[in-house]
């Protein structure tokens, strides 16, 4: 039976986190999905530990390719994805038990072509509550005239996607918010929502500290609102979990 969601899982050495991702996903109370991981080349056991959860996720695919960045990945994902919506998760985000029915519930109820929903930090960090407030606050405020979804969660329709192309493989930060921006355009009906429950990683806020987050945070959303798509470094941004050494 074709499922109705694909979700999309772009890796890179995500060996800790992926599992984590997976087991959420494997406790669904909803379980009308097929999950596809395109891995960008991990040299640690990201495959392996995936490979642990096919009987409980028996619909997993995983691919191995060359993906220069993230939106390569997840465009290759959605290029073999049979569903009628796609999720894209990243891979260190880990999701509420009734996350899949719940999103399925606001798609029918309010006709959307595509959505996303707060991020939470599960640690309760100080840094993690200023960063991600930022950020929620910044797709509720501008949701009707500047809507934005942040990568760790993308919801939209696969047909909507495929009108627009996909991502924008030639965006090196931003690519989600060009995304919807595109959709956005085309009247595809958008909306944030503070449930079901997202916990995604501060890992990275952590590493490089309150300050300097936010001024990323904030540059980034700026140059996007006033100047447009960023398609040259406008700060280091590293990908991959080779970086961060510890579980969340």
């Amino acid at each position: 039976m074709t499922p109705f969601f694909s979700i999309i899982i772009p890796t890179l050495n995500e060996e800790i986190n992926l599992p984590i991702l997976l087991g959420s996903i494997a406790k669904q109370t909803s379980q009308d999905f097929e999950v596809i991981i395109c891995d960008s080349g991990s040299k640690d056991k990201t495959k392996e530990n995936s490979q642990s959860f096919y009987k409980q996720l028996p619909s997993t695919q995983f691919i191995e390719g060359y993906f220069k960045n993230v939106s390569m990945a997840r465009n290759h994902g959605a290029s073999l994805a049979k569903g009628e919506y796609l999720i894209f998760f990243d891979a260190d985000v880990e999701i509420a038990s009734d996350f899949i029915e719940k999103i399925g519930e606001h798609i029918n109820r309010d006709h959307l072509d595509m959505l996303t929903v707060w991020n939470r930090d599960k640690t309760d960090s100080i840094v993690g509550k200023i960063i991600l407030g930022l950020l929620n606050w910044n797709m509720v405020l501008f949701q009707k005239i500047k809507p934005s979804a942040n990568g760790p969660c993308i919801i939209i329709k696969k047909e909507v996607f495929d009108r627009i192309k996909g991502f924008d493989e030639t965006i090196v930060f931003g690519e989600d918010f060009d995304l919807i921006q595109r959709a956005h355009k085309q009247r595809a009906k958008f909306a944030v929502f503070p449930t079901p429950i997202l916990y995604v990683s501060t890992r990275r806020f952590k590493k490089e500290g309150l300050f300097y987050s936010l001024y990323k945070s904030i540059k980034a959303i700026l140059y996007q609102l006033f100047i447009g798509p960023i398609r040259k470094p406008i700060f280091e941004y590293k990908m991959g979990g080779q970086y961060y050494k510890k579980r969340e």
